[in-house]
């Protein structure tokens, strides 16, 4: 009977939880990806990438596992999306944006109260994509990452965009690379590695692991490459649980007077009179949003992120949110000890703007030193549908060029990308908003640092 005890464990580990109900969806390059919901309070977050396998039992299975602990997990076929990175225009890869802002899409998709960095799993195939992009990411961009059987090479479908000579070894031929160890994660990174793993043995899975500061390795004893359920549930089940606690611990607790507002501080060093407040796009705070508050801080201006996918989960009015600017501008002009304050909106976040300083108590008004629109649209949404995300026409929006025309040009300056076709900039007067064109389209071509020193240059005569 022995030899018939992997099949049966195997049998166990899939029909032991019981099934949960699961949801099927597509968001830009992800593609089906099984969505699994807790059945009480979400404790953490998981993106798991299946193997070479795609999106199979085994997946599903160790998916229903990690949901019956609580947590929330986004099941990503890793065949799939390599695929739509093959194909996507460009000679070079590197998710690490995509997973980002995959996770705040979700978190909003779910309406959960907070933002949680997630925990990265990669499971064979994808096991080395985990690493690397703990190795590529910001602080608390992820929880963690966990790499179940990791092998230290990566095949994206084309050579990464970035992190060559750190992360990556630059491929002889084809998208093939060969990942090193970096001295240091800001990331913590678990490797689950069987004993008997030809691949990649223990021993040298550890000297990998050694040269980081911040990876450990768990051995599995007995397991070869394909790992064993049953060996190394234990083990998954604690990691995972470890990184979405000490996510949970790192959360900054909500100013009084400004509890329900999804807002992200970013500080600033040096002393000054003015700060901003920073209004996302409708994939809420990160991508360029981040990017720009970073670039804004480290010139000095300390930044409010506003997350405005979470903050319009549900309906808005154009009073509601000059209120809630109200109260932010009054919070962190004291706290700050900066009398002063830059209004920047990003695409959604700068649709809806205008209506929000037309609107703004004479006192808010008059701490605004200059508002900035970048990304500016025909039309606002003061409350998110998923039909946002592919241009689905709504006929709850208004019209912002009768709130634009109530502007001064001395306070306003529209940013626009010179590919932007549909942005209402060129239809402001001069004596509404001043403009500029950058380079680029909706992104401005990623230059970030650019579009801060815009953001901050004193106007011109």
């Amino acid at each position: 009977m022995s030899r018939w005890m992997p099949a049966l464990l195997a049998l166990l580990w899939l029909v032991a939880p019981p099934l949960q109900a699961r949801e099927r969806f597509d968001h830009g390059r992800f593609e089906d990806v099984a969505l699994y919901r807790p059945d009480g309070a979400t404790r953490g977050v998981v993106l798991l990438l299946s193997g070479a396998d795609g999106w199979n039992a085994h997946a599903d299975g160790l998916a229903q596992r990690l949901s019956a602990d609580g947590l929330l997990v986004a099941g990503i076929d890793w065949p799939r999306l390599r695929a739509v990175l093959h194909a996507d225009g460009g000679d070079c890869a590197l998710p690490d944006g995509d997973l980002e802002n995959f996770s705040h899409w979700l978190q909003g998709y779910v309406r959960l109260p907070g933002y949680l960095p997630p925990v990265l799993v990669g499971e064979g195939d994808s096991a080395p994509l985990a690493y690397a992009m703990a190795a590529l990411a910001e602080p608390d961009v992820f929880a963690g990452a966990v790499s179940l059987g990791f092998v230290p090479s990566l095949d994206m479908g084309k050579p990464p965009c970035r992190g060559a000579g750190t992360v990556f070894d630059a491929p002889a031929a084809g998208a093939r690379v060969a990942l090193r160890p970096v001295p240091t994660l800001a990331t913590p990174w678990l490797l689950l590695q069987g004993g008997e793993d030809a691949r990649f043995p223990p021993e040298q899975a550890r000297r990998f692991a050694a040269a980081i500061d911040g990876a450990a390795v768990a051995e599995l004893p007995g397991v070869a490459h394909t790992l064993a359920p049953d060996r190394w549930w234990p083990r998954l089940s604690a990691a995972v649980s470890a990184l979405s606690r000490r996510a949970a611990g790192r959360a900054p607790p909500v100013d009084a007077g400004l509890a329900g507002l999804p807002l992200v501080d970013v500080p600033a060093q040096q002393a000054g009179d003015t700060f901003a407040i920073l209004l996302s796009g409708d994939g809420g705070w990160a991508g360029l949003d981040k990017e720009v508050a970073a670039a804004l801080a480290a010139r000095g201006v300390p930044v409010v992120g506003f997350d405005s996918l979470r903050y319009f989960w549900q309906a808005r009015t154009p009073q509601g949110l000059a209120d809630d600017l109200d109260r932010i501008i009054a919070h962190y002009a004291v706290r700050w000890q900066r009398p002063k304050v830059l209004l920047i909106g990003y695409s959604q976040g700068a649709d809806v703007l205008p209506f929000a300083l037309n609107r703004l108590s004479p006192d808010a008004r008059a701490r605004v030193e200059r508002s900035v629109l970048m990304g500016l649209g025909q039309r606002a949404a003061f409350e998110f549908h998923l039909g946002n995300w592919i241009g689905r026409e709504r006929d709850d929006t208004l019209p912002i060029l009768p709130e634009a025309r109530r502007l001064e040009a001395a306070r306003t300056l529209c940013i626009r990308g010179e590919g932007e076709d549909a942005s209402l900039c060129p239809s402001l007067a001069p004596a509404h908003a001043r403009q500029l064109v950058l380079p680029g389209g909706h992104h401005f071509d990623g230059d970030y640092a650019h579009l801060a020193d815009a953001i901050l240059a004193p106007p011109q005569p």
